[in-house]
């Protein structure tokens, strides 16, 4: 029985492997792609990788659950359409028996979610949110000429880019104003602490409202693009904050008699932390549910495994439905409780009745 039970163990482990990696992946892919601007600037494809590798902790919570219910599907049908099920049950072996390594793999995935959702997802975010910043507050060395800076309609190009942020043959268009814009052109430049440095240039301005253009040469003209950027770091996020944090918002709401949005977002987010990881069980004894305890054929049934990904997406939907309303309105918060609870209760009793039968 041991053997049957880390064989069945390790094909479900490994088919959930496979799938959450190709999701995750194609997920992946998909939120990454918001932030393809940056590659346009002074950022490498390197970093953009480091930057947009925390992402993968909360895609990955958000897939597991499913990508282990659709691999314990996978696996059980298999068993089913090579007759090896019929051979297990007839040799006495239970349904609960077979259900044992699929029991393990919940918990194991509900144990690595919880840690990912009060330890990993808060320090990811953190990191997130600070590269985030760096990015778009801090003018890093481009690895080569072209556009060095662009935003606010205050744009810098280079012909030549000499190293240590030096450049020649500067060109730089202020469009701030659609009123007047201003066109610089230096023979040479820097960037030091978020600062432009133009030496031995001119500058052309364009007065649309006047109707009339002006030149002027200039020996040393400095650009202060701190002000250009607005560099100003955003409020924490109530993602970045750890369980004590939440869990100091969930008081504070459950004390206040008028409570901010903030609050109500942060204490909802508590809830849906304690609430989302035991969705990989319950999602794991549907598939159980409906492949091994269903009546079964010895022919494939793609049906059945359709049926089960209409069902855990509806389930999900349903769920997140109601986390979403729990950040507007918190009474809403006991809901999803009942749900998970609810659900898992009638899943067991249903498994047990069919074991009986």
């Amino acid at each position: 029985m041991r053997s049957l039970s880390n064989v069945i163990f390790l094909r479900i482990f490994r088919t959930t492997l496979y799938v959450t990696v190709s999701l995750t992946f194609c997920a992946w892919l998909v939120q990454s792609s918001r932030y393809l601007w940056l590659l346009n600037g002074s950022v490498n494809f390197s970093r953009f990788l480091r930057f947009t590798s925390y992402l993968f902790v909360d895609i990955i919570a958000v897939i597991l659950p499913i990508a282990l219910a659709v691999s314990a599907a996978f696996v059980y049908q298999r068993f089913n359409e090579t007759n090896q099920l019929i051979a297990l049950l007839g040799a006495g072996y239970s349904p609960r028996k077979i259900l044992i390594p699929l029991i393990y793999m919940s918990a194991i995935a509900t144990s690595y979610l919880y840690i990912s959702h009060l330890c990993i997802s808060p320090y990811a975010w953190k990191k997130f949110r600070s590269l985030e910043f760096q990015i778009k507050n801090h003018i890093e060395p481009p690895q080569k000429a072209g556009s060095i800076f662009s935003h606010n309609g205050f744009s810098v190009y280079a012909q030549k880019y000499l190293g240590d942020m030096s450049f020649e043959n500067l060109f730089v268009m202020d469009a701030r104003n659609p009123d007047k814009i201003c066109h610089y052109f230096a023979q040479r430049g820097m960037i030091a602490d978020n600062i432009l440095i133009l030496t031995m240039g001119e500058c052309v301005e364009i007065d649309f409202l006047k109707h009339k253009n002006s030149m002027m040469r200039f020996q040393l003209h400095n650009y202060d693009l701190r002000n250009i950027i607005e560099s100003e770091r955003k409020p924490e996020q109530p993602n970045e904050k750890t369980f004590d944090r939440l869990l100091q918002a969930v008081i504070a709401q459950k004390k206040a008699d008028i409570v901010d949005e903030s609050t109500k977002t942060t204490a909802a987010l508590f809830h849906q932390k304690i609430t989302s990881p035991p969705l990989a069980g319950i999602f794991s004894l549907m598939a159980f549910l409906q492949i091994l305890l269903a009546p079964y054929r010895r022919k494939p049934s793609n049906l059945r495994m359709l049926i089960l990904i209409i069902g855990i997406l509806g389930f999900q939907g349903c769920y997140f439905w109601i986390a979403n309303a729990a950040a507007r309105n918190p009474e809403y918060v006991l809901l999803n409780y009942a749900l998970v609870v609810s659900f898992l209760v009638v899943l067991t009793v249903l498994i047990e009745k069919k074991h009986r039968l």
